[in-house]
């Protein structure tokens, strides 16, 4: 094969630059700074006001949106109290639109099933218990100063380059 020209090595795979809050938890932790317990009272809040909105709302929506007024009382925008409101209301987000697809789904069984669809009201159910219980998990460890939090969710965020709330 003479007319072929000679290939180039391979280049290396681009490493995607660290994320904002995983770059702020790293330099926190390398200091030894410790989160002061107004941060610590606001990323707690921000997991709180989650959990309460969804009581009261079904898990609808509206939660998705609450750990963002912890900003308004918030006058600094610690990386450490953003990167919990970030997480609480992506968390939010996405337990709501679950409640949504869930709830749409019991009730075209039911009407599919003539009634035994009810037997599928946990599954309804859940989400919502979930947007009320696990954000109370995580308002403890925000509370201790822990920068993990919903075990699927906190390292997206962690290594997320943009996040929703930034500073």
């Amino acid at each position: 094969m003479q007319g072929l020209p000679p290939t180039a090595p391979a280049l290396p795979p681009p490493v995607e630059p660290p994320g904002v809050f995983r770059t702020a938890m790293e330099g926190a932790a390398a200091q030894g700074v410790l989160q002061s317990p107004t941060d610590r009272r606001d990323a707690a809040l921000a997991h709180l006001l989650g959990a309460i909105v969804g009581i009261f709302s079904a898990g609808v929506m509206l939660p998705a949106f609450a750990p963002t007024l912890v900003l308004l009382f918030n006058s600094t925008r610690n990386p450490y109290v953003l990167f919990h409101v970030n997480q609480a209301a992506w968390f939010q987000g996405l337990v709501s639109l679950t409640a949504i697809v869930s709830g749409l789904l019991f009730v075209l069984l039911y009407f599919l099933t003539c009634g035994f669809g009810v037997l599928l009201l946990p599954l309804a159910i859940f989400p919502w218990l979930a947007s009320v219980g696990v954000p109370l998990w995580a308002a403890l460890r925000a509370y201790d100063g822990k920068w993990d939090g919903y075990p699927w969710l906190s390292d997206w965020v962690l290594d997320d380059a943009s996040p929703l709330l930034s500073e």
